[in-house]
């Protein structure tokens, strides 16, 4: 593949974002729509593999059989004129939920994350509907994506390794006795590599993460991938009761129900999860919770999950020049201190919890370097543009300024039907980076920032909630489109506001709003769909 090239007859490829071991993703441009995409093509070798290339067209086979806000969009199917496989999918921009919980400084609001985390059960409940299991949910595969206007919507990545519950068990993509998936999530009957998987094993994955970002460190550690893989297998997880007694009881409730570890006793629901997250929300809610930090970011690890390779410039069109744009040279903090920029809530406003920024563009963010007003998710005095896309079981993403460099949080998919019997193997080395002159690779700690002056203050300001039950709707607030439900509290102009919100059946919920000035309102929109 090359710049400049044509796909299908009306894709132009314009820069490669990435390489992995199981595909290349370039940026792209539908020349009738001018979109901007990315295209993620198979490699030609491994689509001789007949398990491979149905592993990455079921991508877009489960894309669009759940069909909902929060699962990337895959657009388009095809073959090249030389038979390459390719997928067609959304261009994200933002960053993974792996960056915001390991790098994040300031760390994220617990109340935040548990919002974020309502709508991934969101995703999985969908996806269960549809007969479909993940089995390599964690945070990576979470990605914070902005959308217009600075609001920001969580998309579950990756169904590369899914299961159709329906499947046959003999023509199914996993075979008794194989491990398949990232092992510092992996529910133990996955680290027995048994067959039988359903979508509990979705389940204890998501109480993986929330353990984790509860308690700071994993349910299950390891010295390396073989000895965690018979950790998980043998031995039940830490207890969350005893790492993060101040976490209230409602939310450690679903991490226990969550990270049972005998799969018949585990809970089956994510409908059933997100009603005890949004009972857990309200008592997190202005208390200023945050989640602990990692005592580091750099270690050891048995996955490849939080190292953070390098990464190829993005092609996003360019920005023009503000007084948030990144200058040649600048640099970043060390990578302990690197708090994530345009994640989630970091599109949050000054002063109080939000998921849009005023006045920002699409392809950028300017932060406020005020401490005072700079909540909990904004990088202080970085301005930058994340690009997400899939390479191989993982999610590229990348960030860009004026003449940005980019970075990727590469994710590894383990497959090994011998992980039980060689437990004492040493754990191999995460493949290099690919090499390439043009563009140049750099490190992550080379990504540009830059410092902006804190905004000026608006006057008769208030803060903005909407939330809907059951289930979720697309809200619009005076005309302008903001995302899926909920919505974390946004600044807004003091004043009534109209909401709209319409269900994914078409059909169209209103409301007038008075926001006071200094003081928060909420809405809840009840549905009957």
């Amino acid at each position: 593949m090359e710049s400049g090239q044509f796909v299908a007859g009306k894709y132009r490829l314009n820069k490669l974002l990435g390489t992995g071991g199981m595909a290349e993703v370039w940026s792209a441009t539908n020349t009738f729509t001018e979109r901007q995409l990315a295209i993620k093509f198979l490699n030609r070798e491994l689509a001789k593999t007949p398990d491979t290339a149905a592993r990455f067209l079921k991508e877009a086979k489960v894309s669009a059989r759940i069909n909902h806000p929060n699962i990337i969009d895959i657009l388009d199917v095809g073959q090249t004129d030389d038979g390459t496989l390719f997928l067609v999918m959304e261009l994200l921009t933002g960053f993974p939920l792996e960056v915001a919980l390991r790098r994040q400084r300031p760390s994220m609001l617990t109340y935040e994350f548990v919002l974020v985390m309502i709508e991934v059960a969101q995703a999985l409940a969908a996806a269960h509907k549809s007969g479909i299991v993940h089995r390599d949910l964690k945070p990576t595969n979470v990605f914070l994506h902005k959308v217009r206007d600075g609001v920001v919507v969580p998309k579950l990545l990756d169904f590369g390794v899914s299961k159709f519950l329906e499947d046959d068990v003999n023509h199914a993509l996993t075979i008794a006795g194989t491990v398949l998936g990232s092992p510092l999530y992996m529910s133990p009957e996955q680290a027995r590599g048994d067959s039988n998987i359903d979508g509990r094993t979705d389940v204890f994955a998501f109480g993986a993460i929330l353990f984790e970002a509860l308690c700071g460190y994993r349910a299950y550690e390891a010295k390396n991938f073989n000895a965690l893989i018979v950790k998980i297998a043998t031995t039940p997880p830490k207890n969350i009761d005893e790492c993060a007694p101040e976490v209230p009881e409602p939310l450690r409730r679903v991490v226990r129900a969550c990270m049972e570890p005998r799969h018949d006793k585990r809970i089956d629901n994510f409908e059933e999860i997100v009603e005890m997250l949004r009972a857990a929300a309200p008592h997190l809610e202005g208390r200023g919770d945050r989640l602990p930090t990692p005592p580091g970011v750099e270690g050891t690890d048995p996955d490849a999950t939080n190292a953070l390779p390098v990464m190829r410039p993005s092609d996003r069109p360019p920005v023009a020049s503000s007084s948030g744009s990144i200058p040649p040279g600048a640099s970043i903090p060390t990578p302990v201190s690197f708090p994530p920029g345009a994640v989630g809530a970091s599109l949050m406003s000054s002063s109080a919890p939000s998921w849009q920024t005023p006045n920002t563009s699409y392809a950028s963010v300017t932060v406020s370097t005020s401490r005072k007003r700079s909540p909990g998710w904004l990088v202080a005095g970085a301005a930058i543009t994340a690009v997400g896309v899939l390479v191989g079981a993982g999610v590229v993403w990348q960030a860009r300024g004026a003449r940005g460099t980019a970075v990727s949080a590469a994710a590894r998919t383990v497959d090994q039907s011998t992980a039980l019997a060689s437990a004492r193997a040493a754990l191999p080395a995460p493949p290099p980076p690919s090499a390439s002159s043009e563009p140049p690779v750099v490190n992550v700690d080379a990504l540009p920032v830059a410092s902006s002056k804190a905004p000026t203050p608006n006057a008769a300001k208030g803060h903005l909630l909407v939330s809907a039950t059951p289930g979720w709707c697309n809200l619009s607030i005076d005309g302008a489109p903001k995302g899926p439900t909920p919505i974390t509290p946004m600044e807004i102009a003091a004043g009534p506001h109209a909401l709209r919100c319409e269900t994914s059946s078409g059909k169209v919920h209103t409301a007038t709003v008075q926001v006071p000035s200094g003081a928060t309102a909420k809405h809840r929109f009840a549905l009957d769909h």
